[in-house]
């Protein structure tokens, strides 16, 4: 069978220092210079995130599996998005705060505020491994960490513990089984955008099904 692979070495790439083009309060503008393969001089401007101290990740996507009595379903959140001026739906996740050296901690307090969910470190487990958010626009990576929630004795559903600027925040629980599914079904209903991560997994799910 043939198979495409990469054909070339990756070209190692020398970078000049960033220049500032301007800030606000949480982001900063600027332009990063490099070279290319030919020795050609390119610009390439994008937006970081301003930190109290330097980091190659910024933040910490959950996925969060719940195993109830019937099928396993996975828990999303719905916020309201200003950048993009729509509410989207989308996975569980946060900042990793300057003293927390521990993604696992930032998962579990950021599940606890924004779901109600309180998780036992245990039950979570770390893909460490950055993961780029829009390569093309931002610096800003993640690592993404796995909970699973036994919800099979659960008579109540857990109260949030959400942030003033998180006043929009919900959640809601689909299966995981026809996911893309139930996703684009939300968009219809509610008038939501599905954050591109979220889609790429259930899109998974489904080709999986599909094609393996």
């Amino acid at each position: 069978m043939l198979r495409r692979t990469l054909k070339k070495p990756l070209t190692p790439i020398k970078n000049s220092p960033s220049t500032f083009m301007g800030a606000g309060g949480w982001l900063q503008l600027e332009c990063v210079q490099y070279k290319d393969n030919k020795g050609i001089e390119r610009k390439w401007e994008r937006c970081i995130r301003k930190k109290e101290k330097p980091s190659n990740v910024d933040a910490v996507d959950i996925h969060a599996i719940l195993i109830t009595p019937e099928e396993p379903e996975i828990l999303l959140v719905v916020q309201y998005r200003p950048a993009v001026e729509h509410y989207c739906i989308e996975f569980p996740s946060g900042l990793i705060d300057p003293d927390e050296n521990d993604p696992i901690k930032a998962a579990q307090r950021e599940l606890k505020e924004e779901t109600g969910y309180s998780v036992s470190e245990k039950d979570f487990q770390l893909l460490n491994v950055p993961v780029a958010y829009e390569p093309g626009l931002t610096s800003s990576c993640c690592y993404v960490v796995k909970a699973t929630i036994d919800v099979r004795e659960s008579t109540e559903l857990p109260v949030q513990q959400l942030e003033p600027d998180e006043w929009s925040l919900q959640t809601i629980s689909l299966p995981l089984n026809g996911l893309l599914s139930y996703l684009i079904e939300q968009t219809y209903k509610g008038r939501l955008i599905i954050d591109s991560r979220l889609h790429a997994f259930a899109a998974g799910i489904a080709y999986s099904g599909e094609f393996l």
